[in-house]
């Protein structure tokens, strides 16, 4: 009994000290209760790291633009992978994936290739996050036949306009996105976690300053490299990602989203003719703030059949 306390209290001390990463710890070892894997898959110059679970279609969860694949994740894979064979990466540059080379959205969608190559037999679904929605839609165009489903998740792709950038920045008050996405200090911190939605937005200075330090600190200049380039080639990546698509594709909105307002999903639906679900109190974080309705959501949409079949 002795030992057992004991363990407990400096569990306790561990996470009082190293919020962030006994959090990350306590959630990955969650997930492999139910069944998801650690994996790595070997890329020239460095690793794409990932977590594997479930049986069935396969499914391919793309993050956005802060935390890591589980972060994003962690609150629905369980009730995806009842039905499917989910695979969760960490991005390039996030989490536990590295590889040498200029950072960059091409870079992204080479790794996460190579991930579907490696480990998807026949055809798979995809849904991108924010910045992983920019992300998907380079994979849906490079590999028609291996992509059967496309889920756009609160990112506006093609749709995004120079008047809706101007639009966000003004709203955080900043002068420009990667001062927003990459927040040097925990002030800047705060106002991108008020602005996606995240509960962490009213979380005191101690365990702010721990989430800056576990996620951000060590991976900076990666990170504005990656925000300096889809700045810089988004005329260029709009028009190749503008190109038809040839599977079917939906939309997923959160209601109250604050980066990328409810009438830019609107019209991104529009523009590739596909179904809008809006999550009806949803913030930019879906996975995160809204879980329930946001797994519902995707098995609805994933359980639906083709056009035409």
């Amino acid at each position: 009994m002795l030992t057992i306390l004991l363990a407990l209290l400096a569990g306790l001390i561990l996470f009082c000290v190293f919020p962030s990463a006994s959090g990350h710890w306590l959630l990955r070892g969650s997930l492999r209760l139910m069944g998801f894997r650690s994996r790595r898959l070997a890329l020239p110059g460095g690793e794409l790291a990932y977590l594997e679970g479930g049986s069935g279609p396969s499914l391919l969860l793309i993050h956005g633009f802060g935390g890591d694949g589980p972060t994003s994740w962690g609150r629905v894979m369980s009730a995806l992978a009842k039905g499917h064979h989910v695979l969760v990466p960490d991005l390039l540059w996030f989490g536990r994936s590295h590889v040498a080379g200029e950072p960059g959205l091409l870079a992204q969608a080479d790794a996460l290739q190579a991930l579907i190559l490696a480990r998807v037999p026949d055809t798979v679904q995809l849904v991108g996050l924010s910045y992983g929605g920019f992300v998907a839609l380079e994979l849906a165009r490079r590999m028609p036949e291996k992509v059967a489903r496309l889920v756009i998740m609160a990112s506006p792709g093609m749709a995004y306009t120079p008047d809706d950038q101007q639009e966000l920045l003004a709203r955080a008050q900043v002068q420009s996105a990667e001062q927003l996405f990459v927040p040097n200090d925990v002030q800047a911190l705060a106002r991108m976690m008020a602005l996606v939605g995240s509960p962490l937005a009213n979380a005191p200075q101690f365990l702010l300053r721990d989430v800056w330090q576990f996620y951000y600190r060590d991976r900076v200049p990666q990170l504005r490299a990656l925000m300096q380039e889809l700045a810089t080639g988004q005329q260029a990546h709009v028009e190749r990602l503008s190109q038809p698509l040839a599977m079917p594709v939906a939309v997923i909105w959160g209601s109250q989203d604050e980066i990328f307002p409810l009438h830019i999903g609107q019209r991104l639906a529009s523009l590739l003719d596909a179904p809008l679900v809006t999550i009806d109190g949803g913030t930019h974080v879906l996975p995160v703030v809204s879980a329930g309705q946001t797994a519902a959501a995707l098995q609805d949409i994933l359980q639906a059949a083709a056009p035409g079949t």
